[in-house]
């Protein structure tokens, strides 16, 4: 379970061609299981973004928009917030049956923290709220260490499920000053959560 945390936070350094992208979504084959990642309405997978390697696969999505994608929203879906969302799929069997919450403590150690952070500082980092919904544990982390990106917000929400076998991973990450709230933050994670496992239900164990 800890390994397959860690890995599954480690976005993939050697890239290959995913098995297929369309607008929405990506299915990437990991260590011989496929997994599928949709976006919730609005936003669009980046290939450019999408690796594969053996460790793992990393899926990035934001704004069709930005993307250049005219895949317009269906009637009731809200428009996309200023973020962008990324999923990461470890590569790694579980390492035992693990649960929600055994998850959480864990993340709640300083080896935890260390893993939940962009920089690898978990004394920056603090687990801020934590929700169980339909077998995904969510997140809300506030990372005041150095980011990766200029301009992400450093407060955001990770989801952490189980997919096809494969501890996945993930984020709804968004840029200061656009307003994404946590309330609004959650929400589009258990969307992206909802369609994931949806897309995946019956494909492996």
């Amino acid at each position: 379970m800890r390994a397959a945390f860690a890995l599954a936070l480690i976005a993939p350094l050697a890239a290959c061609d995913p098995a297929l992208i369309g607008a929405d979504r990506a299915t990437v084959t990991v260590a011989g299981r496929n997994v599928t990642i949709v976006a919730p309405p609005g936003f669009c997978v980046d290939p450019a973004a999408t690796n594969v390697s053996a460790s793992g696969a990393f899926v990035m999505a934001s704004d069709c928009a930005l993307l250049g994608s005219g895949r317009p929203l269906a009637e009731g879906d809200a428009a996309p917030v200023g973020a962008v969302l990324t999923a990461s799929v470890s590569a790694a069997e579980r390492d035992g049956p693990g649960s929600l919450e055994e998850l959480q403590r864990f993340a709640e150690t300083a080896q935890g923290r260390a893993v939940l952070s962009r920089s690898g500082r978990g004394d920056r980092v603090r687990i801020l709220a934590a929700r169980s919904r339909n077998d995904v544990l969510y997140l809300l982390i506030e990372d005041r260490g150095p980011q990766p990106i200029a301009g992400i917000e450093p407060r955001f929400w990770r989801a952490f499920l189980d997919v096809s076998g494969r501890m996945t991973v993930l984020s709804v990450l968004g840029f200061e000053g656009a307003g994404v709230d946590p309330t609004q933050g959650l929400a589009l994670i258990q969307r992206f959560a909802d369609r994931v496992q949806a897309a995946n239900r019956g494909a492996g164990a």
